[in-house]
């Protein structure tokens, strides 16, 4: 008996030594994979120098604790003991992700927005000003665009800490008091300048006392799917008003509890080995209605991660015609043999699509079109000359002004960049920063001037200015064309 004890006690000490190699090499279980992003180095070139500066052995002891195996279910055994006893999580600290005494998650970027916004500025008049400009120029690109048929709106996209902040985490992380709201600044200056919008977030404030489902999941950062599918719907119909054009719809079937990605992304983050507790998720499958005499537009949408729920959840993209998505006017998705926006001709796009939407969430506001909207107007108004001829103007008026020389020369000084080149750069970051304030052409409400590219695009089409600002781009008197009450509501 003893012996037989022995020969067990030796198996298991093998297989214990010898079953995460195996795993390793021959992927003998199929585990559940980790939630998050892992950054790793490519492998330094075997040779002396890697060996006698350590970075070859750094390497391996990077790649062999990412890599081991049995590493999925190790590490959220270990991570649900440090739960369990202590309420500790490697997700839940440096202000990446908070989790409130009822069991609410909110990301690090929310909570910061809630409490002294995202970006806190010394000079908040610049700020504003800047803000202003940002929302003057998607006015007069809209105003160009409408002229050839193509239509640019706005989303304005909800954040959790607007619709849910009686959750949120109660924190001494974001010192400072939040000197105005960029999604509020933004929802009056389009309304004042007539730019084509939809306010999602002041909708889902307004309903979501009445509405029997969570607009927002306890455990994610985005809106829920079930809230995504009655966005999708309103965002066609409002499409459908602002093209005048009619298109297919989907009927909701009925909902079900289910969790369905990313509506726990923030909780799966924590790896752990059992869910958290929380209030329910619900998941509905849908069916379009088709329709021969249906227009399938294409649109380019410009904004942040919330667009992949409409894409993901909801069949919004399978209603158009075609669909771009410049992640953050950045990244390029669903469009064959670009990856990047800079390998884009960019204004030809935006003149081939039916609709452009910027899209992006209150926390994100800050930095809107990522450039997007300073791009596109100098390419739609301005040819090369025009360019030069601003950057000298601007250039003399930096080196008239001492205090800006001295600017320029304290931020550039670590760099050993010679001054003229040094004031010549900040000319032409300037411009490309706020081209409205250094280029005549754009200084108008409603610029006239267009590049030679963009009539050889437009066949020589003459520019048109007689676009009137819309003082409500929803018709208050329209069931059809304003975003609709959700289904399922009390």
């Amino acid at each position: 008996m003893k012996r037989n004890a022995k020969h067990i006690l030796i198996a298991l000490t093998l297989i214990l030594l010898f079953l995460p190699m195996a795993q390793e090499h021959l992927r003998l279980f199929d585990f559940r994979k980790l939630a998050g992003v892992v950054s790793e180095k490519p492998k330094p070139p075997v040779e002396l120098k890697s060996i006698t500066d350590n970075s070859l052995q750094q390497w391996y002891e990077t790649y062999l604790r990412l890599h081991y195996g049995l590493r999925e279910p190790l590490t959220r055994i270990y991570n649900q003991y440090r739960w369990d006893l202590f309420k500790q999580s490697n997700s839940l600290g440096n202000k990446r992700n908070y989790i409130s005494d009822d069991g609410w998650i909110y990301e690090g970027t929310c909570v910061e927005e809630f409490y002294r916004g995202r970006f806190p500025a010394s000079d908040s008049a610049a700020m504003i000003r800047n803000f202003g400009e940002e929302a003057l120029r998607l006015k007069q690109i809209q105003q160009i665009l409408e002229s050839q048929n193509t239509h640019l709106f706005v989303l304005l996209l909800p954040g959790k800490e607007q619709v849910y902040p009686e959750h949120i985490p109660v924190t001494d992380d974001f010192p400072g008091s939040k000197p105005f709201s960029v999604r509020d600044f933004y929802a009056e200056r389009f309304k004042k300048l007539g730019v084509n919008h939809i306010d999602i977030g002041q909708w889902f404030l307004n309903i979501k006392d009445t509405v029997d489902y969570p607009l927002y999941p306890q455990t994610g950062t985005h809106w829920s799917n079930y809230a995504a599918m009655h966005v999708a719907d309103s965002l066609i119909r409002y499409m459908e008003w602002l093209g005048d054009i009619k298109m297919e719809h989907f009927t909701i079937g009925e909902r079900t509890e289910r969790t369905v990605e990313p509506d726990d992304d923030l909780e799966q983050l924590m790896n752990l080995i059992r869910p958290l507790p929380k209030a329910p998720n619900y998941y509905a499958p849908y069916t379009i209605i088709d329709d021969s005499t249906a227009a399938r537009p294409t649109i380019i949408t410009i904004g942040d991660s919330y667009y992949w729920n409409l894409l993901n959840a909801t069949p919004f993209g399978k209603v158009m015609g075609d669909f771009k998505y410049w992640y953050y006017f950045n990244t390029v998705y669903f469009d064959e043999g670009h990856s990047l926006v800079d390998d884009l001709d960019v204004m030809k796009e935006v003149l081939d699509a039916d609709f452009v939407m910027i899209s992006y969430s209150p926390s994100q506001l800050y930095k809107m079109s990522q450039g997007f909207s300073q791009k596109v107007l100098l390419d739609l108004c301005c040819d090369k000359d025009e360019l030069d001829e601003a950057q000298q103007e601007l250039t003399k008026a930096i080196k008239a002004n001492p205090v800006w020389v001295n600017s320029i020369i304290q931020r550039t000084e670590q760099y050993e960049i010679p001054i003229d080149t040094a004031i010549i750069i900040e000319a032409r970051n300037g411009i490309l920063k706020s081209p409205n304030r250094f280029v005549p052409a754009l200084k108008d409400s409603v610029p006239t001037a267009r590049s030679e590219r963009f009539m050889a695009l437009t066949h020589h089409a003459e520019p048109q200015n007689d676009s009137q600002p819309q003082s409500n781009p929803i018709p208050s008197d329209s069931t059809v064309s304003a975003p609709r009450l959700p289904q399922g509501s009390k």
